[in-house]
């Protein structure tokens, strides 16, 4: 799946925090680097170009210019350029969410990429990326939408040599009458143990499932916190606009509080 890596750069600190990550990614599956960094002008290209080239040293990169004024607009067309190429960048996380990611470049590049983006946000200035990726998490609801996010999971752990994991949140149990244990269990497992064994026969991976309980986000972010060497793929809606594609979703919550890089998909219908 990540034939080549597009560490998309944009000449700060925080867009370079994507380096690690994109570096583990390609060391794991023998994939190609590539530090893409879209530029106004030749004389922006000139001021970056020494820097570029120190990044590309450092981690084993071939470097990449696009001239253009749409930062996110250039990065979608060097995807379509290169089907089997995965964009890796880092988004913003401010307290206002409109601004951090509604009109955004990386906003833009989710919702033009026709792809899977792997995104990563640093909770704190000292917190390392992880190095290697053993562990794939996929965040199900149970919808036809949120599968999506199946096959490039799959994909994306089989090249990675990483284990797979389902997950679904249910709401807090609120029983009205005692009833055994077993049968609630056994009730809360049925679908993602007939997803597990569905994934098992097309593509001949066995994933691990768990159910998770509480607020969809708060119980993902709990739960990949504890896996550092963990990304999480899930699918994002973009309906009604950008405004309610993201703001306040659980995509956007696990963007800012997972502290792992996540594999998100934005389905176009």
């Amino acid at each position: 799946m990540f034939d080549e890596i597009l560490a998309c750069l944009d000449g700060s600190p925080l867009a370079e925090t994507i380096l690690p990550v994109a570096r583990a990614l390609s060391v794991a599956t023998g994939g190609q680097l590539t530090l893409l960094r879209v530029v106004a002008d030749a004389a922006e290209l000139s001021s970056e170009e020494d820097r570029l080239r120190d990044c590309a040293r450092q981690y084993g990169a071939q470097r990449r210019f696009l001239v253009g004024s749409d930062p996110a607009a250039a990065i979608a067309a060097e995807l379509a350029a290169h089907p089997r190429a995965t964009a890796a960048l880092t988004t913003h996380g401010h307290s206002a969410w409109a601004e951090a990611l509604l009109g955004s470049v990386a906003l833009r590049v989710i919702s033009q990429a026709k792809r899977p983006v792997v995104l990563y946000y640093p909770l704190n200035k000292d917190c390392d990326a992880p190095k290697r990726i053993n562990t794939l998490v996929a965040a199900l609801d149970g919808s036809e939408f949120a599968e999506k996010i199946i096959t490039h999971a799959v994909k994306a752990a089989q090249s990675l040599s990483a284990k797979l994991t389902l997950i679904q949140v249910l709401p807090p149990q609120i029983t009205p009458a005692p009833r055994p244990e077993e049968k609630i269990a056994v009730s809360e497992a049925n679908y993602l143990h007939w997803k597990a064994a569905d994934i098992k026969t097309r593509y001949g991976i066995a994933p691990h499932w768990e159910v998770l309980h509480g607020d969809p986000a708060e119980a993902i972010c709990r739960y990949v916190h504890d896996l550092p060497e963990a990304m999480l793929a899930l699918t994002t809606h973009g309906r009604s606009g950008l405004k309610r594609a993201l703001l306040g979703s659980v995509a956007a919550a696990c963007i800012r509080r997972a502290g792992v890089p996540l594999l998100l998909y934005w389905p176009q219908h």
